[in-house]
């Protein structure tokens, strides 16, 4: 018999009380709460999933740093090479073979979502040589240490030195590279992109560094000596970098921020650059940089990870672990997901009763590919029906859904079923009790 009619959803107060509604998502002004009804298709037995997520405002950044240049450089570490020349932060002088950084002195929260702004020019490289004008800059967010440095080169002050300038590089780091040289044995798409670079812990930091994303070829010419402007936005879980005013980004990808973030969410931000057997200025002429709040299916993740990031399988933009979690918690469990594992987690259930869900959190892409939530969303999904081919048609994307049959309730991402369920990537986390 059935226990509620296919067309009721479940609302849910401050207090967690469950109670018949539409089945429509619900966002309540001025409640942090947003509450999705799910149930298994072509089923009677509704099962309901109650979700307790931080509502996000709309489109507001909140400058934490802001230099309109940098006659002074106070609340900076300058690192190695880096020095102020007037009014101008140089990272490297047009020198060969030099690296240099610089740092804001205290940790910014970049996890739930950043913009950065800056503005940079590349000047006096060196004429005369096979590796002229090398070999670029990059924005960095670490957890190493206001003295972090990596090697010259290629390296751009951010990875492993190569055999030529060996250095331990900095872990625990996410970089966006601006490259004027092309190192072919590296894989450089050519010798003016910007790219998408990631350091993990101090046994995975290698050279290269590991590759999420590159530009192709741009329009713009990184070192023609003009003046350049760059703005970078985080919208998790998706890196966006804009060029000179560009409506469009010039490269994107999903990126696991939490391998730069402590676990307050904070890393330390800044620049890095060096030069080769080619050299040129690497000039930061003014910069600002401060949370973001986008109106957005992208939720923040403040995450009670249950396993290490060992557990993170290989050459996944976004942490996906290799197996699901669970763990028993007073009256319930506490669970986490892989996007990747079709149904990948049940609890038993043997009367069917239903299951609550809550302090659900985390983001997944069924689509890295796809642009913002028409390829990656928190555990509400994208706000629009998935269609055929999704797990259920008829919910939303990327949700985290649930059914009940057999003695067990199960959960999983609403993902495309079949083969490509496999390259999905990250993972939920939540808690969930069986009333």
């Amino acid at each position: 018999m059935c226990s509620a009619r296919a067309d009721e959803g479940v609302a849910a107060d401050r207090a967690g009380t469950i109670s018949p509604r539409s089945s429509r998502a619900q966002l309540r002004r001025a409640t942090p709460i947003i509450i999705f009804g799910y149930m298994e298709r072509r089923r009677c037995r509704a099962a309901w999933i109650a979700f307790f997520l931080a509502a996000i405002a709309t489109d507001r950044v909140h400058a934490e740093i802001h230099f309109d240049d940098f006659a002074s450089s106070e609340r900076l570490d300058l690192v190695g090479d880096a020095r102020v020349s007037g009014k101008v932060l140089r990272i490297t002088t047009a020198r060969a073979e030099k690296s240099g950084a610089f740092w804001f002195r205290d940790k910014q929260s970049v996890r739930s979502g950043f913009e950065t702004t800056f503005r940079f020019q590349l000047t006096r490289q060196n004429r005369f040589s096979l590796w002229r004008g090398t070999d670029g800059f990059a924005f960095v967010l670490q957890n190493s240490g206001p003295d972090a440095l990596g090697g010259m080169g290629s390296a751009l002050g951010f990875g492993v030195g190569d055999s030529t300038w060996p250095h331990a590089g900095i872990p625990r780091a996410v970089a966006v590279f601006f490259d004027t040289y092309r190192n072919k044995e590296e894989g450089d798409p050519s010798s003016n992109y910007i790219g998408i670079r990631v350091n993990g812990s101090p046994s995975e930091t290698r050279w290269p560094p590991g590759r999420l994303a590159d530009s192709p070829n741009l329009s713009v010419r990184l070192k023609d000596g003009k003046v350049h402007t760059a703005r970078i936005l985080f919208q998790p879980p998706i890196l966006s970098v804009f060029l000179d005013g560009s409506a469009a980004p010039v490269v994107k990808t999903a990126v696991d921020m939490s391998v730069a973030a402590d676990q307050q969410g904070r890393a330390w931000v800044g620049f890095t650059a060096a030069t080769g057997g080619g050299w040129q200025n690497h000039d930061i002429l003014s910069w600002s940089f401060g949370k973001t709040e986008v109106s957005s299916s992208m939720y923040m993740v403040t995450s009670d990870i249950l396993f290490p990031r060992s557990e993170c399988m290989p050459n996944r933009k976004l942490c996906t672990p290799e197996r699901a979690f669970i763990r028993q918690s007073g009256a319930g469990y506490h669970i986490v997901l892989p996007a990747n594992l079709e149904w990948g987690v049940s609890i038993p259930n043997p009367s069917a009763r239903p299951a609550v869900v809550t302090n659900a959190k985390g983001f997944v892409c069924w689509d890295p590919k796809a642009s913002g939530s028409r390829g990656c969303s928190g555990p509400s999904g994208n706000g629009e029906a998935a269609g055929a081919g999704f797990l259920a048609e008829d919910n939303p994307a990327g949700a985290l859904i649930i059914r009940t049959r057999d003695g067990h309730t199960s959960f999983s991402v609403n993902g495309r079923s079949g083969i490509a369920f496999k390259d999905n990537e990250g993972f939920y986390e939540f808690d969930v009790e069986i009333k």
